[in-house]
């Protein structure tokens, strides 16, 4: 009889333990966050820091990368380069707008002036040794319309390369 009890317990616990899910199994990643199956948690990584745990009745607590169940397994791996990723892909597209915009000001601060009078103008102010950034914008124009190439842009302003940015917002240069 007690090797029966003793046999049926450890059945009973073997099936117990082998029930229990494995971290992969347990912790799902789901677009930009991961989602505890079991309890309904749902971890978010919002700065380099750590994790947002937000549970499933709505509370919210910060936890460190190690303080995580599935840290330093593939999950978390996946999860943080996707991440990495993401942030890359949000800078370009921001870099991309900022420079967009700046190339439509200074669109519409030239409008009023064809190809040559712009280039007279950026002569003119060259040779009376105008800021550089206001002579830098004139070019940057005039490398928008083609009216000279990208490569003619340190003979005319008179300096080396790698002092030329085209890519500048005039106003915050004014304001510096």
């Amino acid at each position: 009889m007690k090797k029966t009890i003793i046999a049926i317990a450890s059945i009973g616990i073997l099936a117990s333990c082998t029930n229990e899910k494995s971290i992969e199994e347990r912790y799902l990643y789901e677009g930009d966050k991961i989602v505890d199956i079991e309890t309904g948690d749902e971890y978010f990584m919002e700065d380099s820091l750590g994790f947002t745990l937000i549970h499933k009745d709505g509370s919210k607590e910060q936890v460190a990368f190690d303080d995580t169940p599935f840290f330093e397994t593939n999950l978390s791996d996946e999860y943080v380069k996707t991440w990495k990723e993401n942030i890359a892909e949000r800078e370009e597209k921001l870099l991309l707008e900022k420079k967009e915009k700046f190339q439509a000001a200074r669109k519409a601060r030239y409008s009023d002036l064809d190809n040559e009078a712009l280039m007279a103008k950026f002569q003119k102010a060259h040779q009376e040794k105008v800021e550089i950034t206001l002579q830098m914008d004139m070019i940057a124009e005039l490398i928008d319309r083609e009216v000279i190439a990208t490569e003619d842009a340190p003979g005319l302003l008179e300096i080396d390369i790698e002092f030329i940015d085209l890519d500048f917002n005039i106003e915050e240069a004014d304001e510096n």
